[in-house]
């Protein structure tokens, strides 16, 4: 199989995804996957910024959704297991200025706040960083009925001490 851009994207370098990028920023695969998708799905942290950065520059669509399952952009970049949370503050920024929707239901993952609380392995203080981009907008609903049928405010409430800060939070926010 010859390489691709769409390939590079999701698991190659910056310099690898240049040498076979065509400049499309709005090239789709057969899944419906975006390249903007894919490379926020890299899982090489700075190909994901470089790249992604690269394509929003670009012009890539930062509010695609994959249908019928309704990954978002935010979705996807969330529910990486790397992360740099303050490095990747601007990048997350961007997605939600370009379109973005902040409270996008995903079948398997809800919205991308509640992306953001199932990753266990990250406390509430690591996960700050991204919070704070979330809690700083007007349109945040944590109370419409996403994930499982239950909102954003109830699955950080399920998630008990693990989440509480979150839930601290979001109360707050409300």
């Amino acid at each position: 199989m010859m390489p691709s851009a769409y390939g590079s994207a999701k698991s190659g370098s910056y310099e690898d995804f240049v040498a076979l990028y065509d400049g499309d920023a709005h090239a789709v695969g057969s899944t419906g996957l975006t390249l903007l998708h894919r490379a926020l799905g890299n899982r090489h942290l700075d190909a994901r910024l470089a790249i992604s950065n690269r394509l929003l520059d670009d012009g890539a669509d930062a509010g695609a959704v994959v249908a019928p399952e309704g990954y978002s952009t935010l979705h996807i970049l969330f529910s990486q297991t790397s992360h740099d949370f303050a490095g990747e503050v601007p990048l997350v920024e961007r997605l939600l200025e370009g379109g973005a929707d902040v409270n996008a239901n995903a079948a398997r993952w809800g919205t991308p706040l509640q992306t953001l609380a199932g990753l266990h392995k990250y406390s509430d203080e690591e996960l700050a960083p991204f919070y704070d981009v979330l809690f700083a907008r007007d349109d945040l609903d944590l109370l419409t009925p996403a994930g499982e049928g239950i909102s954003t405010l109830e699955t950080s409430r399920r998630l008990e001490e693990h989440r509480a800060n979150l839930t601290a939070r979001m109360e707050q926010y409300l």
